[in-house]
C-alpha cells in the first residue's frame, strides 16, 4: 500500500465522469494495474499525452488497501509510439497485444520477464512496423509460455521422443509426433517447428525479419497454432480484429 513508482505501458483508457479516466497499465513492479487519473480529460490536464495507449511512462500512483482502483498521481513519457497510429493494421496489432495482456495477466502480479518481452516487442514494432504480424506471433508464443499454456516444443507429449519431423497439436493442447498423433490435429511442418523453437532464443525483430522468407504455409500453421492455444486457454477467441488473422 502507499505510494509507488514504476515504469508502465498504458494499455487502455476509459472515460469516467466528465473529466477523469480509468487507465489500465502493465507495470514493471506490480503487473497489471488499473487506476483513476483525475482531470485527465481536461484540455490542460497535467497528464498531457502521456496516457495515450501504447505509451511507456514513468508512473507514480497511490494505492489504498481494499480498493481495486489506484490513484494515478503523475506520469512522464519515457517513449511514445504515437507514430504507429497512422497505420491501421499496426494499431490493430497493438490493440490485440493489449487485449491479450489484460486477459492473461492477473492484476497486481509482477512479472519482470513479461514486461521486458513486451518492451522488446513494442520497440521492434516501432522500428519495423512492416513486421507487425511476425512480432505479434512472437508475442503470442512468449505470452503462452510465460502463462504456462505453451506445450513442450522439443519432445512428443506421448512417447517423449525428440521431434525430428512434422508434429501435430492434439485436442488436449499438447504436441505429438506423427506416429503418436496418427494424423489427428493441426499439423506443423518441419519448418514451422524450427521457427517455433527459434522464438525461444531469438529477439522479436530478428525472428520476424528471418520469417519474411518462410513459406506461406508455415506462417499459416503458426498463426493457427497460437490462435487455437489462446482460444483454448481463454475458452473463447479474443475480440480484437487482429486475432482473426
Amino acid at each position: 500500500m502507499g505510494l509507488h513508482e514504476t515504469e508502465a505501458f498504458v494499455l487502455r483508457t476509459y472515460k469516467l465522469a466528465e473529466a477523469d479516466k480509468i487507465v489500465a497499465l502493465l507495470t514493471r513492479s506490480a503487473g497489471v494495474v488499473r487506476g483513476v487519473a483525475r482531470g485527465a480529460r481536461k484540455l490542460k490536464s497535467r497528464f498531457g499525452a502521456s496516457l495515450e495507449p501504447y505509451t511507456l511512462v514513468s508512473l507514480s500512483y497511490y494505492e489504498k488497501e481494499a480498493r481495486e482502483l489506484v490513484s494515478i498521481r503523475q506520469t512522464e513519457i519515457l517513449r511514445s509510439y504515437f507514430h504507429l497510429a497512422t497505420e491501421a493494421e499496426t494499431v490493430a496489432g497493438l490493440d490485440y497485444l493489449g487485449e491479450l495482456i489484460l486477459e492473461f495477466v492477473p492484476p497486481h502480479d509482477p512479472n519482470e520477464k513479461l514486461f521486458r518481452m513486451v518492451r522488446a516487442c513494442m520497440d521492434a514494432i516501432a522500428d519495423t512496423p512492416i513486421d507487425t504480424d511476425g512480432i505479434v506471433r512472437y508475442f503470442e508464443v512468449w505470452l503462452l509460455k510465460l502463462s504456462g499454456f505453451l506445450p513442450d516444443v522439443r519432445a512428443c507429449a506421448s512417447c517423449r521422443r525428440q521431434f525430428r519431423a512434422d508434429l501435430f497439436l492434439s485436442a488436449d493442447s499438447t504436441l505429438q509426433c506423427a506416429p503418436c498423433a496418427q494424423g489427428r490435429g493441426l499439423r506443423l511442418s518441419t519448418e514451422a517447428r524450427t521457427r517455433l523453437r527459434a522464438i525461444l532464443h531469438t529477439a522479436p525483430g530478428v525472428w520476424a525479419r528471418e520469417g519474411r522468407e518462410a513459406a506461406q504455409e508455415t506462417q499459416q500453421q503458426l498463426a493457427l497454432l497460437t490462435r487455437q492455444l489462446i482460444a483454448r486457454s481463454l475458452e473463447r477467441f479474443p475480440r480484437s480484429r487482429h486475432a482473426e488473422k
